[in-house]
């Protein structure tokens, strides 16, 4: 259990690094249209959908990272007031009910769009300048399967957190906590 665990932390760590890569292409992409604009009075057709395709993808491939670092923006105000165990059983009851039910729609419905868009070569019908939507969807189904493994984990670790199994991901300190506490 525990290499596969590893085995998707580690998937959605190589994700992240991508989603840093696509950071800089966003930043790049947006330079280019930006000085292309203003200084040449000559704007691009496809700066606009590089920048939000690849912004969706790099904000997907980074949640499963998020997730595993306990990141994400949480509304616990009451569940912060149980005992561990408490606060793990109520996680992995969310994810095995909310959760993970929600993700697997997302995957499936992005794969039902790659699929479709890949087999009919299906382009942007609001762009100008008209790209194949496949690879976006591609991404996308990537980034939600990933975060759908992720999630799966993350809700086996806390079901043997509460059967006293292991520890809890709820005790891990992201790295900007440490920070603050080190001053």
């Amino acid at each position: 259990m525990h290499r596969l665990l590893s085995a998707i932390d580690k998937l959605s760590a190589v994700l992240a690094f991508f989603a840093g890569l696509m950071l800089l292409i966003l930043i790049g992409d947006m330079m280019y249209e930006v000085v292309s604009r203003r200084v040449f009075s000559a704007p691009t057709l496809w700066a606009y959908d590089v920048a939000y395709m690849v912004n969706g993808i790099g904000f997907l491939f980074a949640a499963g990272y998020t997730l595993r670092k306990n990141a994400h923006i949480r509304i616990d105000f009451l569940s912060t007031r149980f005992p561990r165990r408490r606060q793990d059983w109520v996680n992995a009851i969310v994810y095995l009910f909310l959760v993970l039910p929600a993700l697997a729609f997302f995957v499936i419905g992005a794969y039902s769009e790659w699929l479709e868009a890949f087999l009919t070569d299906e382009l942007d019908p609001a762009s100008p300048w008209k790209p194949l939507l496949w690879p976006l969807f591609a991404g996308l189904l990537i980034g939600f399967a990933t975060l759908f493994l992720q999630a799966a984990a993350e809700c086996i670790r806390h079901i043997r957190s509460a059967m006293g199994l292991g520890t809890s991901p709820l005790d891990q300190t992201s790295d900007t906590d440490r920070e603050l506490e080190n001053g």
